[in-house]
Order: C-alpha cells, then structure tokens, then sequence
C-alpha cells in the first residue's frame, strides 16, 4: 500500500516546490478573508448564530497569530519541517472552521451536523485514498499525463461538480438557502484532497522510493 502511495506522488507532483514566504503569504491571506466572511455573518445573526459566529471570529484571530508567528520563525529557522507545515495544515484547519461555520446555519442542532460533516470529511479522504491506490498501477500506463491526473482526481471531480450543481440548481429554482450550504460543504470536503497534498512539499521521503514499473519524476523506470 506504502509503495502504491508513493507511486500515486510520483505520477501526479511531478515538480517539487519548496515552501516559500509566499505560501504563508497565501494562508494568512485565505484566513484573513474567511475571518471577513464570518464577521458579516456575525453582523446579519442574531442570538445563537451571532454568538457562534462570534467565537469563531476568536478563533480565526488566535488561527492567523499562530500562523504570523510561524512566519516570523520562518525565517530563522526555515529548514524546520515543523515550520514547513504550517501553511499546509493552516489550509486543513480553515476547512474545519468552514465546516463549523456552515453548521451553524442548521440550528440547534449546529455540533451533530458540524461532527456529521467531519465524519463525511473523514470517509471521503478515505474513500479517496483507496480509489488512488488500487487505480494507480493501471493510470501509470497510460501515455497523457492530464488524463491521468483526472483519473486519479475523479472521486473529487464527481463531488465538486455535483456539489456547484446543487448550488447552482438552489440559485436558479430559489430552494431554500440550505441546499446552498450543503453545495459549498461538498466542495470544501472535495478540495480538502488538494489540501492535503501540500504536505508533499514538506515530506519528500516519497521521491526517493523506487518499485518494479514506478514512474519517477516523469520517466518510466
């Protein structure tokens, strides 16, 4: 299974990208906004959704200090693996907040349905990893590299067309603004996949692993 994985990196990072000042950049940024986004929610609540949102800004403020102070130590200590990975899990770490912030919505009953979106958030990476690996020997074979990234991506290509379908068939016939929520969750729980693959940067154990028709930085050994 290990192998399969690193068979799976290999095929789809085919360039390696170092984490740069940019990439903390780049979240700091992302978190600034969602912090923006949840304020004017803040703004237009009121009782248990305001006070919710509310915490949640706190959240998001104590979120872009650690990552301002992660950046700060960045540039001392820049080979620090640790330091490396805060972009990476920052990014990880916004979605649960979107998630949270998006069961809110749903009322009283806001912590079951942010656990049931943890819960989905969890299957699918599950579910995604193991499509990954068992399609993996027969993707390696095929000459388009683009196709083969869009194999190995189906599982999140299925969910995040389906899930702008659901907000755009929401928008069109006016349903009820849950269905909305529900299409961003699906793609945010889709997109985490991407997410996750940041670490890459970080680990590279992966590209110095070889088995019997791997597939290394593009070359078929």
């Amino acid at each position: 299974m290990k192998e399969k994985y690193y068979e799976f990196l290999n095929i789809l990072m085919t360039r390696h990208i170092p984490v740069r000042n940019l990439h903390f950049y780049l979240a700091f940024l992302i978190e600034f906004l969602f912090t923006s986004v949840v304020l004017i929610v803040s703004i237009f609540t009121k009782n248990q959704m305001q006070n919710l949102s509310i915490f949640l800004i706190h959240v998001t403020i104590v979120h872009m200090v650690i990552i301002l102070l992660a950046f700060l130590l960045f540039q001392k200590f820049s080979a620090s693996k640790l330091l490396q990975s805060v972009p990476t899990t920052s990014y990880l770490f916004l979605h649960f907040e979107f998630l949270f912030l998006s069961s809110i919505f749903f009322g009283e009953q806001y912590l079951s349905i942010f656990f049931l979106f943890i819960g989905l958030s969890f299957a699918f990476q599950v579910v995604n990893f193991f499509y990954q690996i068992s399609i993996v020997s027969k993707v390696k074979q095929m000459p388009d590299n683009e196709h083969k990234k869009n194999l190995l991506h189906l599982p999140v290509l299925i969910v995040t067309i389906t899930s702008a379908a659901i907000v755009v068939i929401t928008r069109l016939f006016m349903l009820s603004g849950i269905y909305i929520i529900i299409g961003l969750v699906g793609m945010s729980i889709s997109w985490n996949s991407f997410f996750i693959l940041g670490y890459t940067q970080v680990f590279t154990g992966w590209r110095k692993k070889n088995t019997n028709n791997f597939i290394y930085r593009g070359k078929i050994k």
